[in-house]
């Protein structure tokens, strides 16, 4: 029997009510956002089977129900955990595929995912947000509140989408804006994933822009992952042909290690993202994580957490494509490798700094994250904040994730734009959408509303 069933065996044999921590449930739209949930509950369940926890029994007990409490909703017949999630797509292939999948320790409630026998959303904002959305609302949220029947008190919702496409885009969309009316006290947290700049599919600046307006509208933080970025990162390392599974892993370790328990704070996710997010405008933000890959666990080794930290700091310089960033696999990273001029980093709103391993977060030394230097001058809460974690994660001796509300964002967004506009002005593909019901001024003002935020965080380098 392994830890986990024991754990649930004996608090079941002994009448233990398992104690109520935060609860999450995960929304997982389109192709991108299944697979991304997939890639994310694989993580959790094998951190929670994992064997090198650098703690106490009695500790890893505990850090274990809240795991399970967190992100699991109870076990099937022959012991699996079901993942607190929603799965929604308007085309049966993923779904199937994630959902049949027999291997491993835990799996997905058939009943929670929605999907249709055949159609797609065109790849169109408009088709998935003003046609699907509002006719698939109703089953999804019956889901929805079937799943938070069962838990005590639900902390909020995790979003899982692509910004490229129709369905994640658009119903997505549609869905966080439907139920950001219902359920006004929860906390919504989105991780959307930018498309590669090039190649994906012609409406997708359209798409991403459209989707982006949304959910700065409802969610509390919208956490931004760039396909570009992580695909350099991975061919700078391995020097491989990069697959999608692969920045899904990327991604999905990043979001373990900064949402498993954390054990110096009540872990809420409102607490975080109010830290995170201290002004209504600046809402965009992305997670940084080392070490980048497990697969050279020689490299892990021979890290400090110091090195790590200097790792960190690198990340945050500004926008310049993340393979730049040294990380060769058995290179430490030297006091001096990192030393750049404040001018070249880019100025932050808020840093969260969640460190999980066998330490003291006291003796973590972080000042270089501290650095006036490294933040807004106009900022006057306490923009850098450390949280710590004694048991390891994934099987790792030290892992450090930060959750950065930044300026390098603007770079991104600012190409997209771009583009979409180029596009807007030689009216391409505009009839795909206005046949749904868009017109021009939702275009405008979608624009004007991007530039308005691309401006704000351009204006945190002016100093």
């Amino acid at each position: 029997m392994g830890f986990f069933n024991e754990v649930m065996s004996h608090a079941s044999i002994i009448g233990v009510h398992l104690p109520s921590y935060v609860n999450m449930l995960a929304l997982q739209f389109g192709q991108c956002g299944n697979q991304l949930g997939h890639a994310l509950f694989s993580k959790l369940s094998t951190d929670i089977d994992a064997k090198k926890t650098g703690v106490s029994y009695n500790v890893n007990y505990n850090y274990i129900e809240e795991v399970f409490d967190k992100w699991f909703s109870g076990l099937t017949k022959d012991g699996k955990r079901l993942a607190r999630a929603i799965l929604v797509d308007t085309e049966e292939k993923v779904i199937n595929k994630i959902t049949d999948n027999k291997c491993g320790s835990w799996t997905y409630c058939t009943s929670n995912a929605f999907y249709q026998a055949a159609g797609g959303s065109g790849n169109n904002w408009a088709y998935g947000y003003m046609e699907k959305g509002i006719r698939f609302y109703e089953s999804i949220s019956d889901i929805i509140q079937c799943e938070i029947e069962k838990v005590d008190h639900l902390d909020g919702f995790l979003f899982l989408l692509s910004s490229a496409g129709g369905t994640g885009s658009g119903i997505g969309s549609r869905i966080i804006e439907l139920l950001r009316e219902e359920y006004k006290n929860k906390s919504f947290v989105s991780t959307i994933v930018l498309p590669f700049l090039f190649g994906e599919m012609s409406t997708q600046n359209y798409n991403t822009l459209l989707t982006l307006v949304k959910f700065l509208d409802n969610a509390d933080a919208v956490f931004l992952f760039e396909n570009e970025d992580i695909h350099h990162m991975l061919k700078n390392l391995l020097n491989v042909d990069v697959k999608l599974e692969d920045i899904n892993d990327v991604i999905s370790k990043n979001l373990s290690i900064a949402f498993q328990p954390i054990s110096n704070m009540q872990n809420n996710l409102h607490s975080l993202m109010a830290k995170l997010v201290v002004e209504p405008c600046y809402k965009l933000a992305t997670i940084k994580s080392v070490p980048f890959l497990s697969i050279f666990p020689e490299y892990n080794a021979t890290n400090t957490w110091q090195s790590y930290l200097y790792q960190l700091k690198r990340m945050l310089k500004v926008y310049s494509i993340t393979s730049d960033i040294k990380c060769k696999k058995t290179k430490k990273l030297s006091r001096a490798s990192c030393s750049t001029p404040s001018s070249l980093y880019s100025h932050s709103i808020s840093n969260i700094l969640i460190t999980r391993g066998s330490c003291t977060y006291k003796d973590i030394q972080t000042d270089e994250l501290q650095e006036k230097c490294l933040y807004a001058d106009w900022i006057t809460t306490e923009a850098f904040t450390h949280l710590h974690q004694q048991r390891h994660i994934l099987n790792h001796d030290k892992a450090l994730a930060l959750l950065t509300n930044n300026s390098n964002i603007y770079h991104p967004i600012n190409e997209v734009l771009d583009k979409a506009w180029n596009s807007y002005i030689h009216s391409a593909f505009l009839h795909h959408y206005k046949k749904f019901g868009l017109e021009d001024d939702d275009f405008l003002r979608t624009f004007v509303k991007i530039e308005n935020v691309l401006k704000d965080y351009k204006e945190l380098d002016r100093k």
